[in-house]
């Protein structure tokens, strides 16, 4: 090797060197701009990465598909963008739920008064002669159903059973003679003998369809729901008490299909209800119009 060579070779390795840290220097800002931080947390992996002056997030699940964004904050030089992304209601429910967050609050049991009111929507008897203040009626749930919607509503449904009675003044019971249903006087075997009850009993299904709204306010939920219920009656009876149970007749007309508007709210374990009969509890053709309407409360474990 002369010493024209040797001269050559000198004076190029600077120049070599400095080419060498330029392209280290661009495959750098270009892995930057790819992906500039990358972490762990809670067995998804959250990557971090800015383009000019836009940040952005992003969070992959652990076996690496990307989570789907629900709220989205970039942060630009001066100023904040807010992006939000609407969620189908088709999202499975875990998308939406809380720590210890339940959506259907029905009462594990129940009771209440149960008056019988002359139309939809009535609050008051119009029969002179049923006892209101001794009607009632008693149930349980047996299972409950929920659809979320938000992260506070969803549609609920629930299986219960309940028995209700109507009372009625001692000296009326409820008959049906040739095939009409009405309140008549009480005639016993002996003059002056009187009941010590006059009622109409039947078992019942109801099957609630509801939305329902729920927000967690300290350690419980707070909770409102209201919707229609189908309803389910059987064994229906009138009967009468002196001395000892006597059925009077278990044809009474019944409607064995009823349609309800119902509403609850409550905290916690407690509830209150409130429920009108929409269509009558009897045929109406043959026997008088009642609507059941009810309000009770009911507990939740």
């Amino acid at each position: 090797m002369n010493i024209r060579t040797l001269i050559m070779a000198a004076a190029l390795m600077p120049a070599m060197a400095f080419a060498q840290e330029t392209t280290t220097s661009t495959d750098t800002t270009t892995a930057k701009k790819a992906c500039d931080t990358t972490f762990v947390f809670n067995k998804q992996k959250f990557e971090i990465s800015q383009n000019g002056e836009r940040t952005s997030v992003k969070v992959y699940k652990k076996n690496g598909t990307e989570m789907k964004k629900a709220l989205e904050t970039e942060f630009l030089d001066g100023q904040e963008v807010e992006q939000v992304y609407v969620t189908s209601p088709f999202i499975p429910r875990k998308t939406y739920k809380r720590h210890s967050q339940e959506y259907s609050h029905y009462p594990l049991i129940f009771a209440g008064w149960d008056l019988l009111a002359g139309s939809a929507f009535g609050t008051s008897s119009e029969n002179r002669h049923t006892r209101d203040n001794k009607s009632s009626e008693w149930g349980l749930t047996g299972a409950a159903f929920e659809y979320p919607l938000t992260p506070s509503l969803a549609i609920t449904s629930a299986i219960s059973i309940a028995h209700v009675s109507h009372h009625f003044n001692t000296d009326y019971v409820l008959n049906t003679i040739d095939g009409i249903t009405s309140l008549q006087p009480f005639k016993g075997e002996k003059e002056g003998d009187r009941p010590s009850k006059s009622y109409l009993s039947y078992w019942t299904i109801r099957l609630p369809f509801m939305m329902e709204w729920s927000m967690r306010v300290g350690p419980d939920d707070l909770f409102a729901a209201i919707g229609p219920s189908l309803e389910f009656r059987t064994c229906e009876r009138s009967r009468y008490e002196l001395g000892k149970k006597h059925t009077l007749t278990k044809d009474v007309n019944m409607n064995p299909i009823g349609l309800n508007l119902e509403a609850r709210v409550g905290y916690g374990c407690f509830v209150l209800y409130a429920r009108t009969a929409l269509t009558p509890l009897l045929r109406t053709k043959y026997a008088p119009e009642w609507h059941p309407f009810a309000v009770g409360m009911g507990l939740r474990f």
